[in-house]
C-alpha cells in the first residue's frame, strides 16, 4: 500500500470514553488490585501504647473498681493516666471501612480452660475511617463484687491471676481474629513480671477433742469453707501478683484442740527465782525428778532445767524464751515436750502437789480449752501472746518458717476481734500464723478478716493505715471497715504490694513468697 492511499477504518465500542483517548487505560491493561490485609487486633495500654515487651502482661487495678479512675468516655483518644493497669483494644480492618464494630473479651482459667469472665459485644469505635477502630477501657477485677459494680459492669472483666485474657473479633465473613496477653502482673511498681505464690497451712480446730467442728456442720464443711477461705485470699493479694495457690489442693485439715503439753516459766511477769522451791510434774503420767529453784535464776535457766529432767524420761524438750510484756520486769519462758515420734505429751501436776513451791517464780500449765473461746491477747501482751495462745499455736503450728499457719476457731472469750496475727516483726518466738475465728470466716467477703490477718503477716506491719493517717476504709489493712460491696475494704496500693515484696519475698528472711514460673 502506497503512503498516500486513504482507507475507512470503522470502529465499533460498547460504550462512550470518559477519558481522553490518548490516555485510555482499558481493563486488561489494569494493575492487580491487592487484596485488603488480615485484620489485626492489639492490647493498648493506659496510654494508648501497644501491650508489647516489657508491657505484654495484665494486671489487676488497685483501685476502687467504679471510681473516677476508669474512663467513661469512650472517645479514641482517651487515656488512663490515673490507673495504669486498665487496657483497651484496638482493631485494624481494612476491608471495612465501618466506624463501628464489637468485639469479645473473656478470661480463660488455664487449668480447666474455663472462661471465668466475660464481655460479649464490647463496642469499638473510630472518628474516621483512617484509624484504628478502639474499644473504651476496660479493668480487670478479682472477685464477684467487684465485677458487678454499678455503672461499670459493661467494662469490667473478672480474672484471677495466670488467666489468659483472650479478645476475639469476628469479620463480616464470618471470620475470627484472636488476640490473648496473660495476667501475670508486677508486684513492685517497674519491677519484674512473675507471680509470688504463698503456702498456707490452714487448721479448723474443733472445741472439744472429736467434737464438731468451729465453722460448719460436719468435717465436710469445714474443709470446703477452708478451702473458700484461701480462694477469698487469692482475690484480695492478686493486686499485687501474689497467689496462694489452688484451693482445691491447699493444706487444710480439721484438728483437736492440743493436749497439755506446754509449762510456762514466770508467764506474764518474768520473775526470776527466790529459790528454795521445787518444781514437780508429770509427763504422759511419769513423775520428773523434782528440780530445785535456785535464788537469782532467770526463767530461760528454770526452764532449761526442767527440759533436762524431761529428756531424762526419754521425752523431747523445747525452751523458748519469750519477750517481755509491757509491764513485766523480765523474759518468761515456755517448755515444750513431745514424745519422740512427735507427738505432744500429756504434762500435769504430780499428784496434789503444786507446780512449783517457789516463793517468787511461777510455773504454769498451758491448757487450750476451746468450748468457752480462746484467751486473746490485749496490748501489754500483744507481742508474747495468752498463756492460752501459746498452747495453741506452738503445739499446733510446723516448724516450716516459710509457712504461714491459720488457725480456726470458734471464738474469742473477749469477743474483742474476729482475728490475730503474730508478726516476725514484733520480735516474739512465735511468728507468721495467725488466728480466725467463725464471725471472720462468716463475713467472707465483707470484712476479709484472713486476707486482712495476712497483710500483718506478709508486710510485717502490727499497725493499721488509719491509725496513723487518714480513715481509709476501702483498704484491706483498715483497721474496722465491713462491708460487701464495691467499696469495701480490700484494696492494696503498689506501695503495700511492694513492701511485701521486700518484708516476705524471695530474698526476705524467712522467705515466705517463692517465684512462679509462668508458661
Amino acid at each position: 500500500m502506497r503512503r498516500n492511499a486513504m482507507a475507512a477504518v470503522w470502529f465499533v465500542g460498547a460504550c462512550a470514553s470518559t477519558a481522553l483517548l490518548g490516555n485510555a487505560a482499558f481493563p486488561s491493561e489494569s494493575p492487580a488490585q491487592a487484596p485488603p490485609s488480615a485484620p489485626t487486633l492489639r492490647f493498648l495500654d493506659a496510654s494508648n501504647a501497644p501491650r508489647t515487651g516489657a508491657r505484654s502482661a495484665l494486671a489487676i487495678s488497685h483501685a476502687v473498681t467504679n471510681d473516677a479512675t476508669l474512663p467513661r468516655s469512650a472517645a479514641w483518644e482517651v487515656t488512663s493516666p490515673a490507673d495504669p493497669d486498665n487496657l483497651r483494644l484496638e482493631l485494624d480492618d481494612g476491608a471495612s471501612s465501618a466506624l463501628t464494630s464489637t468485639v469479645t473479651l473473656e478470661s480463660i482459667n488455664p487449668r480447666n480452660g474455663v472462661a471465668r469472665g466475660r464481655l460479649t459485644g464490647l463496642p469499638l469505635t473510630r472518628p474516621t475511617p483512617s484509624v484504628p477502630l478502639r474499644s473504651t477501657f476496660v479493668r480487670l477485677v478479682a472477685d464477684a463484687i467487684d465485677a458487678e459494680a454499678p455503672g461499670v459492669s459493661d467494662r469490667v472483666l473478672r480474672v484471677a491471676l495466670g488467666d489468659v485474657v483472650r479478645a476475639t473479633y469476628v469479620d463480616a465473613m464470618g471470620r475470627a481474629t484472636v488476640t490473648s496477653l496473660r495476667v501475670v502482673p508486677s508486684a513492685a511498681a517497674g519491677g519484674e513480671r512473675v507471680l509470688y505464690r504463698g503456702r498456707l497451712r490452714v487448721r479448723v480446730l474443733r472445741n472439744t477433742a472429736g467434737g464438731a467442728p468451729s465453722i460448719g456442720a460436719t468435717d465436710a464443711d469445714a474443709l470446703r469453707l477452708a478451702r473458700e477461705q484461701v480462694e477469698i485470699a487469692n482475690e484480695a493479694w492478686a493486686q499485687c501478683g501474689l497467689t496462694f495457690g489452688p484451693p482445691d489442693s491447699a493444706d487444710v485439715a480439721v484438728v483437736d484442740p492440743p493436749v497439755s503439753a506446754l509449762l510456762a516459766v514466770a508467764d506474764l511477769d518474768g520473775l526470776p527465782a527466790k529459790g528454795g522451791g521445787t518444781v514437780r510434774f508429770t509427763v504422759a503420767g511419769r513423775a520428773i525428778r523434782p528440780v530445785a529453784t535456785r535464788a537469782g535464776e532467770r526463767p530461760l535457766g528454770t526452764a532449761l532445767r526442767l527440759a533436762d529432767a524431761v529428756r531424762a524420761l526419754g521425752f523431747v524438750a523445747q525452751v523458748f524464751e519469750n519477750m517481755p510484756t509491757e509491764l513485766a520486769t523480765g523474759r518468761s519462758a515456755d517448755l515444750v515436750v513431745r514424745a519422740r515420734d512427735g507427738t505432744p505429751a500429756v504434762l500435769a501436776r504430780d499428784g496434789d502437789a503444786p507446780l512449783s513451791t517457789d516463793a517468787r517464780q511461777s510455773v504454769s500449765l498451758g491448757r487450750v480449752q476451746l468450748d468457752d473461746g480462746l484467751q486473746e491477747f490485749e496490748n501489754m501482751t500483744a507481742v508474747v501472746g495468752t498463756l492460752e495462745e501459746r498452747a495453741l499455736l506452738r503445739l499446733l503450728a510446723d516448724d516450716d518458717p516459710g509457712t504461714v499457719d491459720i488457725l480456726v476457731i470458734d471464738h474469742f472469750t473477749g469477743h474483742t476481734r474476729q482475728g490475730e496475727a503474730f508478726i516476725e516483726g514484733d520480735g516474739g518466738t512465735i511468728a507468721n500464723a495467725l488466728v480466725l475465728d467463725r464471725n471472720g470466716v462468716r463475713q467472707e467477703r465483707e470484712a476479709w478478716t484472713q486476707a486482712h490477718e495476712l497483710g500483718h503477716v506478709l508486710l510485717n506491719q502490727p499497725f493499721h493505715p488509719d491509725n496513723v493517717g487518714p480513715d481509709r476504709p476501702w483498704l484491706l489493712m483498715d483497721a474496722d471497715a465491713s462491708l460487701g460491696l464495691v467499696t469495701g475494704p480490700k484494696r492494696l496500693s503498689p506501695g503495700e504490694c511492694a513492701r511485701v515484696l521486700v518484708e516476705s519475698g524471695p530474698d526476705a528472711q524467712p522467705a515466705l513468697l517463692s517465684r512462679v514460673p509462668v508458661e
